[in-house]
């Protein structure tokens, strides 16, 4: 069976204590066997079973809606199993030939979750990694930091911190790195230097965004870093940029007022 590949345990919480997802899980496994042991011997009984097999399939995939602190769990057990379709022209002969592995092809899902269990972390640890890691960061340098491309991970992180910046400024400063960030946190017309904070703490935020450009902007996608060493620059990033939402940036003389901003888009792995 061609399957999707396996939903990864990192970046994935527990919204619940692990002992009480493993027991459910089990017993979502059981009644799915369940299906499989019994022969469909006319049309009837055919289609019975593929109501049951449809109220398993929601029922379970609300029950782990309730146990992982991500959606995608969920969507991810109903999402279509790809299988050898059978040839037969008989509808019925052709339910009995597909049911079976459409049925195991989610058991081996839940399986796989199972054995996810022992390794993703619960309250209160899972709440800590989800705090760690920035939505925008993670969408935009995972991809490349799970392939093993540190380097290229660090680069698109750098990119996001500094697309977030110049959305922020609406585009008004041409600059890039260090110099927008200066430019943007000027004290006398800069428009990300708060006036609900001191002059001092807009120089400190400046001052670490301007060295996180120094250090990191202008690397090339194949710089060498350690997984470790990654690791610690995304959370820095993610640090920098949940920095910059807590940012009102300063109205325009005359300007309307703007409507408040869309609510920051989640994990596709670590949604509360």
């Amino acid at each position: 069976m061609n399957q999707l590949p396996p939903v990864p345990a990192i970046g994935l919480t527990l919204a619940v204590p692990k002992e009480r997802v493993e027991q459910a899980i089990d017993e979502m496994i059981l009644r799915g066997r369940s299906l499989l042991q019994r022969k469909a011997e006319s049309r009837e009984m055919m289609d019975q079973l593929k109501r049951h097999n449809w109220d398993w399939v929601v029922q379970t995939s609300n029950s782990l809606k309730e146990y992982f602190s991500s959606e995608s769990v969920s969507l991810y057990f109903a999402s279509n199993v790809y299988i050898q379709p059978s040839l037969k022209l008989d509808e019925f002969e052709r339910d009995l030939d597909e049911f079976p592995p459409i049925v195991m092809g989610r058991l081996d899902r839940l399986n796989g979750f199972r054995k996810m269990v022992a390794v993703i972390p619960e309250p209160p640890c899972g709440d800590y990694i989800d705090a760690l890691v920035h939505p925008r960061i993670y969408h935009a340098a995972w991809k490349a930091f799970e392939l093993g491309q540190h380097g290229q991970a660090i680069v698109l992180a750098v990119k996001e911190i500094e697309d977030a910046i110049s959305l922020l400024v609406s585009g008004n400063i041409n600059a890039t790195g260090v110099e927008l960030v200066r430019q943007a946190f000027d004290q006398e017309n800069g428009p990300l230097a708060s006036l609900e904070s001191t002059a001092q703490e807009n120089l400190g935020i400046s001052d670490l965004l301007a060295g996180f450009f120094e250090r990191y902007k202008g690397l090339p996608g194949n710089a060498p870093f350690s997984v470790a060493q990654t690791a610690r620059v995304l959370s820095l990033a993610s640090y920098l940029m949940s920095t910059l939402e807590a940012i009102h940036p300063r109205q325009a003389e005359g300007a309307e007022e703007q409507a408040p901003p869309e609510q920051p888009y989640e994990f596709e792995f670590l949604k509360e």
